[in-house]
Order: structure tokens, then sequence, then C-alpha cells
């Protein structure tokens, strides 16, 4: 090793040799590029990885996937609105183990990247009435992690009595098991999922949110007595002018 260190520090390119090339990024045309870390001690398959994606990411146009060794997967995307879905579906496992995504937007060496963050869903639940809403279940998780909203969020996922919060999680930390809240009346409370073990253990199953049921909606909204009779004074009239129309169309079908 110190040999080749010598011989390193001593090495030096010709005229020829010395000319740079330059990588370019993406043109922001396609392709588009994910990095797959897949936290698993086992070899990696890429037929088994492309069968298993292939039913769970639906893409548009398909995708193109080479293993890098590390068990890092290069995944290759000629849509990029098949990227976003992808990302938006986070997290992913598979074979039940953790597989952290990275999006490739510039030249970049694979070992260069940090797999450190993935994107959960955490639910908060017993807010008090009046509470109830996106803004203040966002500050009461923001200890976990970075918060992610996006449009939908609310009108997608208020089938319960409870929110879910969309967050950025460092996974190279422990995890958020609970944070104290005081209510305006100045009663305190521990929010946090499920109860501690006999055997006291930190991290565990306990800490598992159940699957929320979006099929069934707990929440209904009722139009006011005025907006029911707008709409149906639009329809009505919707209803004429389609009428008006055809009787139009028929009498020049007529005339000709």
């Amino acid at each position: 090793m110190e040999n080749l260190l010598a011989m390193w520090e001593t090495f030096s390119l010709s005229e020829t040799e010395g000319s740079k090339y330059r990588v370019c990024g993406n043109s922001g045309e396609g392709p588009y590029h994910l990095v797959a870390r897949f936290f698993t001690g086992r070899v990696l398959s890429m037929e088994a990885i492309a069968r298993t994606f292939k039913l769970l990411w639906h893409a548009k146009k398909g995708f193109e996937l080479r293993d890098m060794g590390n068990h890092c997967v290069f995944f290759v995307f000629m849509e990029e609105f098949d990227v976003d879905k992808v990302l938006v579906g986070e997290p992913w496992s598979f074979d039940k183990n953790l597989v952290v995504l990275k999006r490739v937007l510039r030249p970049v060496e694979v070992k260069g990247l940090n797999f450190d963050r993935v994107s959960f869903w955490i639910q908060v639940h017993d807010l008090p009435l009046g509470s109830l809403n996106m803004r203040i279940a966002s500050d009461i998780v923001s200890l976990a992690g970075v918060v992610i909203l996006g449009s939908g969020d609310v009108e997608e996922f208020e089938g319960g009595n409870y929110m879910r919060v969309r967050v950025s999680i460092d996974i190279t930390k422990p995890l958020s098991r609970g944070r104290k809240v005081e209510f305006d009346n100045g009663e305190e409370s521990c929010n946090r999922k499920g109860s501690m073990p006999v055997r006291n253990q930190q991290f565990g199953l306990w800490l598992r949110a159940s699957t929320p049921n979006l099929a069934k909606r707990t929440i209904v909204r009722v139009a006011g007595y005025e907006d029911e009779v707008k709409g149906a004074l639009n329809k009505i009239l919707l209803s004429k002018c389609m009428r008006g129309r055809d009787e139009l169309k028929c009498n020049l079908t007529r005339g000709l």
C-alpha cells in the first residue's frame, strides 16, 4: 500500500491524457434516474426485484434496473411521472426489508450518495375536538422529522378520527417515541402510539400504527340550502342550453 501511494505521488499525465472531459447532467427530457439501497444481508436478484416492483409501481413506460453492488440498484425510467409516483408511494420494502430511494439529478458516484432519509406516514390520535386539523398534527410530529405537505393530503386521508402526516425521517437516528403536548386548558398529554411492553422495550412493533381503511369515510359534508338551489338552477340552465343547441342543429339539418 505504501509503495502504491509513493508511486501515485510521482504519477503524472501527458499533455494528451490530461485533456478534460466534462460529463453533462440530465437535460430534463429523460431518462430519469433513481438509486435504491436495499437494507438486507441477502444477495439481490435483479429478476426478483424487477418482477416485484413491476407489479407495485405500474410504470407507464416500464423501467430498467442495474446492480451497482453493495446492495444498491440503479433504476432508469423514461417518464418523469413514473419517478414522482414511486417517490410519493414511499416507504417501500423488498422481502420485508426497507428500501431507501434517492433521486439522481446530476452525475454522481453511488458511493457519494447518502441513503439516510425515508418518507413515512405518522398517525396522530386523540386530538381534542376543534384541534383535528393538519396544522396542529404537523406541528406535533415535526419532532420526528421534516414534515412533507402536499395538495390533497387532507381530502385523501380524512376517512378516520385521526390525522396522518407525511414525514421525512432520518433512519440513522432512533425513532421518536412520543412528545408531550399541552392544551389550552393547561392539561398535558404524552402523545405516543401504543404502550410500553413489560420488558420496557424502547423500540418494537408497538410503534407500528394500524393500516387505515380509506374506503370507510367517516366525514360527510352537507351543502347549504343556497348552494343546493344554485346547483339545481345551473343544471336547469345547462339542460335548456343543450336542448336549444340540439333544436338549432336539427333546424339546420332540415334546411340543408
